[in-house]
């Protein structure tokens, strides 16, 4: 079929039988979402707690392997059973919408069983050949084939700024995010090869590779099309009743509440279609190009008789009512600003978009000057057992001099000039810094840093020396170091102590104050979680807007960024001058992201 014949082709069938389909994605989604994300959590807090684990992150991946053997199988068995879970999910949703387009008139619970039946006779070789597959597709995954089981597979934000820095190592990240992209095109046809045709995992990929050899662009091309019409779409009708909502905020605050009640809704349930359009119309484009024989115009133009048609489309409309319904209550919450309170501003190494040298007095100068609740930054042990004020490990990047903080005293490294952003200043000891801090009445958030070369009493150093003033200078500290969070919280119980930390696989189970959580994986689940256990949540590094209301609809405590200029802004906009309609567009930035 030629590609918009195709496409078109697909988005009829959709709409001829679109109750079914959405009901068919409600329940699956459902299901996945209130029920089997919530004991895959909770088995992964089982297994941390009855092996003694108090958290999952990079910095305690040694420590695992060799003093928790037993977690980390538990563990891995774990994430076999969330595969072999996200398998089902698809094939569930092939052999339904299979079901669907070709009216063989089989139930959810038949649907249920033809995909666990298609699991069960799933050979080893295909499952791990599966999970080596979906990993590869991760990326066009949250396009098209996204499963709320793997809603925290993505990589941090800082860890690919990081490595983009190095100009090579961006170009070999570019070569291969193309290379990934082309083989995931290639084989775009092995989930309904294996599912639907059931065939081994080696065979689908052999013939989707043929079957793509020369349309590999009208795939391309098809997807991309779909795209552009799930976005445009989604982009009229959110533009539209924000402009209508601005309309509405002009009237009197009854109708204007009940309007942005009953827009957040109808926003809901629209994205919430295109989603499942974008979905249903992707599977049947790969489904008639597999098996077209299946597939002729006659078949896909023919209809349920009718009273099966009204009673799939009423079931849709219910399922979709009782989403509706249920989201109201929060919406009315949301809009009246319950779920809002205004984050404490942090500056991230004590800088705004490159105001100064980052961790140096003049940055700290100008940047209190604009009045953050603090300013974000970090130390090291010296030599002879003093801190400075440095971020890196090692002194080259900023000062030219390949030398670590523990290998210099700080008279040495205090003579040194830092040079960044057009700006120089001298590298400062952390009792300057914190006199400078003192001077500018800004409170710090102070972060310590940890290698192995540090002094054994390098923590009690620490407390000795700043205890009492960081508690009369209402300081905070953090750290990515575990033991430096049990430590301070044994030794110095009062300081204000958070944990930081990178990913969010499960949440930890510290005696922290708060958790400094990368914003790439943070989520509503887990700020909750932390306000239920009386802990507070800083999000880290957020420098853009829509990434800034986003941890604003998230309700965190506080945000770090390298942007205070930016980040103010964004909170007056919200906070000082809030109205329905900028919320309604929050709300819709949120929805998308959730969505994708």
């Amino acid at each position: 079929m030629k590609d918009q014949k195709l496409l078109r082709n697909a988005t009829r069938t959709f709409f001829h039988n679109w109750g079914a389909y959405v009901s068919l994605l409600i329940v699956i989604n459902l299901l996945l979402s209130i029920i089997v994300v919530p004991i895959m959590e909770f088995m992964t807090s089982v297994i941390l707690k009855s092996n003694g684990v108090p958290y999952i992150s990079y910095t305690n991946a040694v420590w695992l392997l060799t003093q928790k053997p037993l977690a980390i199988l538990e563990l891995l068995l774990l994430l076999i059973a969330i595969f072999a879970l996200v398998f089902w999910q698809f094939a569930f949703i092939l052999y339904g919408i299979d079901n669907i387009a070709l009216q063989q008139n089989m139930t959810l619970w038949q649907v249920c069983k033809s995909a666990l039946s298609n699991m069960r006779r799933l050979r080893i070789g295909s499952f791990l050949f599966f999970i080596g597959y979906f990993i590869l597709i991760l990326p066009l995954s949250f396009v098209y084939l996204n499963s709320p089981l793997l809603a925290k597979a993505t990589i941090p934000v800082f860890i690919l700024d990081d490595l983009e820095k190095n100009p090579l190592i961006a170009i070999l990240l570019a070569v291969l995010g193309l290379l990934i992209f082309y083989l995931g095109l290639r084989l775009i046809q092995v989930l309904p090869l294996m599912i639907i045709h059931q065939q081994r995992g080696f065979q689908a990929a052999r013939n989707s590779w043929q079957l793509t050899r020369h349309n590999g662009w009208q795939y391309l091309w098809r997807i991309f099309l779909l795209g552009i019409i799930s976005f445009l779409s989604t982009a009229i009708v959110s533009y539209g009743l924000y402009f209508l909502q601005k309309f509405l905020d002009t009237q009197s605050k009854l109708v204007a509440f009940i309007g942005a009640v009953t827009n957040m809704g109808l926003l809901t349930v629209w994205q919430r279609l295109v989603a499942s359009f974008s979905m249903v119309v992707f599977m049947l484009i790969l489904l008639m190009v597999l098996d077209q024989s299946h597939w002729k115009r006659n078949t896909l133009l023919t209809r349920l008789p009718k009273k099966s048609r009204v009673k799939r489309r009423w079931v849709g409309a219910i399922l979709i009512g009782l989403f509706l319904f249920a989201g109201i209550s929060y919406n009315v919450v949301y809009l009246k600003g319950a779920l809002f309170s205004q984050p404490v501003t942090i500056s991230h190494r004590g800088v705004d978009d490159g105001n100064g040298v980052q961790n140096t007095i003049p940055a700290l100068n100008r940047t209190s000057r604009e009045k953050p609740d603090y300013v974000e930054m970090d130390l090291h042990e010296t030599k002879d057992h003093q801190f400075v004020v440095m971020h890196d490990e090692n002194l080259a990047k900023l000062t030219g001099v390949n030398a670590a903080p523990y290998q210099l005293t700080l008279g040495q490294i205090t003579k040194l000039k830092a040079r960044e952003n057009g700006h120089q200043a001298y590298i400062p000891s952390f009792d300057a810094y914190l006199k400078a801090a003192e001077h500018d009445h800004q409170k710090l958030l102070v972060e310590i840093k940890t290698t192995s070369y540090d002094s054994k009493n390098m923590l009690q150093l620490f407390i000795n020396r700043y205890e009492k003033r960081l508690l009369r200078d209402h300081d905070h500290v953090h750290s990515l170091d575990y033991h430096v969070i049990m430590g301070l919280k044994k030794h110095a119980p009062r300081l204000f102590v958070s944990y930081i930390l990178p990913y969010n696989f499960s949440f930890p189970e510290t005696k922290a104050n708060a958790y400094t959580m990368e914003e790439t994986t943070l989520n509503q689940q887990f700020v909750g979680e932390a306000h239920l256990h009386r802990q507070q949540v800083y999000a880290w590094t957020v420098d853009d807007q829509p990434h800034m209301t986003r941890m604003l609809f998230l309700n965190v405590d506080g945000i770090i960024t390298d942007n205070l200029t930016e980040l103010k802004a964004t909170i007056r906009s919200t906070f000082d001058h809030p109205s329905y309609a900028q919320r309604l567009l929050i709300y819709s930035n949120e929805l998308q992201d959730v969505n994708n």
